[in-house]
């Protein structure tokens, strides 16, 4: 049941706050009238929300393209992630400036875990639920995964030439 409200708790979270609000409205009396237009506000923006801020599609689009990726010998960064899954959402800048940083050194898959691909290899590694993070080394071994951001020091450890080029980077 964890599993399922965490993939889904965007949805779950505006509909409890929708049904919370008509209660409260009907409760101090507002005429039906206004609670109709407020819920339909809500729902609109509830939904200009959703696809505002949602994580995306995967990076790749298959089973071998994800193993190719792990066994081309770079590091691989891996983000599970679904689009209704407020924890995706709130990660989602810091991922980002993560994802800017190691990007030229690592393979980076983010995978919706709703898509065909997603569902097959979610199964294939393990997944428990989003968001998820899983570092594999330069053999393709896994060696962390967590359902936060890998500490910068497990990411640069994999891929010592990130930190070089970090250090030579003008200060601006």
């Amino acid at each position: 049941m964890e599993n399922v409200f965490n993939q889904y708790s965007y949805v779950v979270i505006s509909l409890i706050v929708l049904l919370v609000s008509i209660v409260l409205l009907q409760r101090y009396g507002v005429n039906r009238r206004w609670i109709a237009g407020a819920a339909i506000g809500l729902i609109g923006i509830s939904t200009a929300g959703q696809f505002l801020l949602r994580p995306g599609s995967s990076d790749i689009d298959s089973v071998p393209a994800a193993q190719a990726a792990l066994e081309n010998g770079k590091p691989t960064f891996m983000e599970f992630f679904s689009n209704y899954c407020a924890g995706c959402l709130a990660l989602r800048p810091a991922v980002d400036l993560l994802v800017s940083d190691i990007q030229d050194n690592y393979n980076v898959l983010r995978i919706d875990i709703h898509s065909d691909f997603g569902r097959e290899l979610r199964q294939n590694l393990k997944f428990t639920y989003t968001p998820e993070f899983v570092l594999f080394d330069r053999s393709g071994q896994e060696v962390w995964r967590a359902h936060s951001l890998p500490p910068r020091e497990e990411v640069y450890a994999l891929a010592p030439e990130i930190l070089a080029s970090q250090i030579d980077k003008p200060q601006s």
